[in-house]
């Protein structure tokens, strides 16, 4: 019998939906039994994580743990959450609510390490994940290097996430290339679409920048889910 797993989503609720759906595909099922007990909390009504990190809002931890003790009632065996800088707060959840929790940053990293081994990478991400060395945090020990864009290259990702958070979903190759110009200057090609709303403007458009590896968290934590789910 498989394991029951609980999402601590709603951050936002689209990439909530995009990583239910990898999950869904990357099943290996013939039939609806087949498939993964899934419990989903879909909350969006978690204060901003990057908001609170630069000080300018709620901090979001009360909201956090509630909503991850509503899973662990529902009886989930273990809980993901497909929010890169929510991982901020990842240690107080799991010392909170006795529960295994799977860090999809840390996932991320032995990814890297076992397909690139140790090297440099691009990070593309929200101002709180770079304020908040989110990514450092379980990079450095694995001998990977941490590669972030200009200030400005900030702002624009930011902005980018927070239009997809508002429902776009169609970007001008021309504004993506700048955001990777840095990258490629620096002769990093591969690139951690480090927020869950990422992949779902890079991955259409990968075979426009096919001289980068983009590292989607949102699929390495699909995969890490079914592997213990089944």
């Amino acid at each position: 019998m498989g394991k029951r797993v609980g999402i601590l989503g709603g951050m936002g609720p689209k990439a909530t939906a995009d990583l239910l759906d990898k999950i869904i595909d990357l099943t290996p099922a013939k039939k609806d039994q087949d498939h993964i007990h899934i419990i989903v909390d879909n909350n969006p009504k978690i204060p901003d994580r990057t908001g609170y990190i630069m000080g300018e809002g709620e901090n979001p931890i009360g909201a956090l743990l509630e909503t991850a003790v509503r899973l662990r009632n529902n009886g989930v065996d273990f809980i993901i959450i497909p929010c890169n800088t929510a991982h901020y707060f990842y240690d107080k959840l799991v010392e909170a609510v006795e529960i295994p929790f799977v860090n999809m940053i840390e996932e991320v990293g032995k990814y890297i390490l076992d397909k690139f081994e140790k090297c440099k990478v691009g990070l593309l991400a929200t101002m709180g994940t770079y304020e908040g060395k989110v990514y450092e945090k379980y990079f450095n020990p694995l001998g990977i290097d941490v590669v972030v864009p200009t200030d400005e290259v900030k702002d624009m990702i930011l902005d980018l996430i927070y239009r997809v958070k508002a429902g776009e979903r169609e970007f001008k190759i021309e504004e993506l290339s700048y955001m990777l110009k840095g990258f490629k200057d620096e002769k990093v090609n591969v690139v951690i679409l480090g927020c869950t709303e990422l992949p779902l403007i890079f991955n259409p458009l990968k075979d426009d920048f096919s001289e980068f590896n983009f590292i989607s968290s949102t699929d390495i934590l699909a995969k890490k889910t079914v592997e213990l789910a089944k």
